[in-house]
């Protein structure tokens, strides 16, 4: 099975949000600087598109947090647990 490149660039931002948290846009895209410090344009360009796609990622999150009922019965439930 192949994957493309922006399945792979998915794929890796979800690595790296899960492994970095909240800092994970600002390391990817310390990451790219320095690649593109180096003369790596490639590495660059694809670095600068996995940092786009945790800030996208982020974005659809918070979206769906503001539009997420504040108490739902699960959290209830476990809050009176």
């Amino acid at each position: 099975m192949w994957i493309t490149e922006d399945e792979a660039v998915v794929m890796f931002a979800r690595y790296c949000r899960a492994r970095f948290g909240k800092s994970a846009s600002r390391r990817v895209r310390e990451k790219a600087r320095t690649l593109e410090q180096r003369g790596d344009t490639r590495g660059h360009l694809i670095w600068n598109k996995v940092a786009e796609a945790i800030d996208e990622e982020a974005k659809l999150r918070a979206a769906a947090a503001a539009t997420s009922p504040v108490s739902s019965p699960r959290r209830a439930r476990d809050r009176a647990a």
